[in-house]
């Protein structure tokens, strides 16, 4: 509503690419109809991803094989255990990364390239071949500080890439999740992102996921465990199934406004920063 077309150079052009995911917004899921997570899962028919052998080890705690919905407290204390022993990285990562064995566990990445990526990447090609500069902004929300924006580049501190960000972006963080120590994610496979960059051949281009903090990663972990039981082995129709989905959902979308009026604020903010960027 707000971008004026004719403000924008001759050679200039926004492409805008809204619910990637259509399925999972209707059912306020992360993954799609087939419990991929796409953002794992940018042409998968191309590549083998490594073994996830701490997920492998997570997966019976993350997604336990329970009658009835699954108390918070007992995943929480085998999880704590695992951290004290291996590392809080090591299950971060484990969790968060990806993997490709488990389809009913949490951030698949699917078997084959799904459907919504294929249709992603056929826009692209459509529009944007030829381009000689690109910035992609993937927009997500969950990572970081509640309402803050963080802006995640799978480069090393003092890449271009990173020195990119951190020039044109001045009131985000920007975190560089590759060869640094003080990284609050780990390096992932098949991210939408990064895989429009690589696509565009030939081209100049920069590539994040921009995050709109939420709410602690413990209280993710708790929601996602117990949503991930409902989509497994639950009845959305029970009050307290419905009640798992609902926390789910505003983990990752509060039912806030003063977070909802932030958010759009500053995700704007950022929007008008890309252009510039892009733009100079």
């Amino acid at each position: 509503d707000r971008l004026d077309a004719r403000s924008l150079s001759a050679d200039v052009g926004v492409l805008l690419v809204h619910a990637v995911n259509p399925w999972g917004m209707a059912w306020w899921r992360r993954q799609n109809e087939s419990n991929v997570d796409l953002n794992r899962n940018w042409r998968r028919d191309e590549i083998s991803p490594p073994r996830n052998e701490a997920y492998a080890e997570l997966h019976p705690i993350a997604c336990p094989d329970a009658l009835d919905l699954p108390d918070v407290a007992d995943m929480l204390v085998a999880a704590s255990a695992l951290v004290a022993e291996r590392g809080l990285a090591w299950v971060r990562d484990g969790i968060t990364v990806g993997q490709y064995e488990h389809a009913d566990g949490l951030h698949f990445g699917g078997e084959r390239t799904e459907e919504s990526n294929r249709v992603l990447e056929a826009i692209v090609a459509e529009h944007l071949a030829g381009v000689e500069r690109a910035l992609v902004v993937d927009l997500h929300t969950g990572h970081g500080p509640r309402g803050q924006i963080t802006l995640l580049s799978d480069a090393p501190l003092g890449s271009d890439q990173d020195d990119f960000f951190r020039r044109h972006f001045p009131s985000a963080t920007v975190e560089a999740t590759a060869d640094n120590p003080d990284a609050t994610t780990g390096l992932k496979v098949g991210q939408i992102a990064n895989g429009i960059r690589e696509s565009l051949v030939g081209a100049e281009c920069w590539s994040t996921s921009l995050e709109v903090g939420t709410s602690r990663d413990q209280e993710q972990l708790a929601a996602t465990y117990q949503e991930q039981w409902v989509h497994r082995r639950g009845d959305r129709t029970r009050p307290e199934h419905a009640a798992a989905v609902w926390a789910y959902r505003c983990c990752f979308t509060p039912d806030d406004p003063e977070w909802e009026s932030t958010a759009l604020e500053q995700g704007a903010r950022q929007l008008d920063d890309a252009l510039v960027a892009i733009g100079a």
